[in-house]
């Protein structure tokens, strides 16, 4: 009976990304490499683009949590991997078809995404994390944009995130000297959202999610969209957003709801119509 058990166990670890999700409509993502700190390879990025890409057209998904299995959030690309590339056309390709386009798929989908950074986040793994709304991570988690050490440059929209958290010094003092630094100064510097005792993580991070699933999804998801696409617009494009916006949403069925709950003074319960 217990080989039976191993078995089972080496079955479900040789699944680069489990997903799992709860019946009040919380998508649990879990990379799944512990004994490689869950290094990125071309399944797991295949496996992981698929499941982004799912759970954002699913409408019984509310919030979305993405973790790491073991003592580790995600130790960026698999370096063995990238250094077999034959090309750098092989790996520019890979880079735009799969990573790029899971951060693109995170920033974009109308539900909130909360990272539960349980432990290292490194490179790739750092700036995946940094792709999602929220970022939770235990106290002890290292977070490190190592880039430079293995002579690369960053990527996977560490680039364009990293900045507009923490401003352009602190962002050049921690991708061009690849400076490690645990959870707490990760939010004291406004890196990331929330920083807990190590067995709180995946409990905060649930509790924010169950959060989001009371709430509107329309009105989650539109205030998500307008928040992203604010960071590269002017004044008037903005306005211009909001107006299209808000001329939807005040006709939807959640926004009925909300209102009547309110006259009622009772908990709006909201549908996503």
């Amino acid at each position: 009976m217990s080989e039976n058990v191993n078995q089972a166990a080496e079955v479900v670890e040789e699944q680069p990304v489990l997903y799992e999700q709860t019946p009040e409509g919380i998508g649990i993502i879990t990379l799944n490499r512990p004994k490689s700190l869950n290094a990125i390879t071309d399944p797991m990025r295949h496996a992981l683009l698929d499941l982004v890409r799912r759970i954002a057209t699913d409408d019984a998904v509310r919030a979305v949590i993405i973790t790491g299995a073991g003592r580790a959030f995600c130790a960026g690309g698999d370096v063995k991997q990238m250094s077999s590339a034959r090309s750098g056309f092989e790996i520019s390709k890979r880079m735009k078809s799969f990573m790029h386009n899971v951060v693109k798929t995170i920033w974009s989908m109308e539900k909130p995404v909360i990272a539960a950074v349980n432990g290292y986040a490194v490179g790739a793994g750092a700036n995946l994390a940094l792709s999602c709304d929220f970022v939770i991570t235990s106290e002890t988690a290292k977070f490190n944009q190592t880039f430079v050490n293995i002579g690369l440059a960053p990527d996977t929209g560490g680039l364009y995130f990293l900045p507009k958290l923490v401003g352009l010094p602190k962002a050049k003092e921690l991708m061009l000297l690849g400076k490690p630094i645990d959870g707490v100064e990760a939010a004291r510097i406004g890196m990331v959202y929330k920083a807990v005792p190590q067995e709180e993580v995946m409990n905060e991070a649930m509790a924010l999610a169950t959060r989001f699933t009371e709430m509107a999804p329309k009105a989650i998801g539109y205030t998500k969209l307008m928040l992203n696409r604010s960071m590269d617009m002017n004044f008037e494009q903005t306005l211009d957003l909001e107006v299209a916006m808000q001329a939807s949403l005040i006709m939807s069925e959640d926004h009925r709801e909300g209102a009547r709950a309110f006259a009622e003074k009772r908990k709006p319960v909201f549908q996503g119509k």
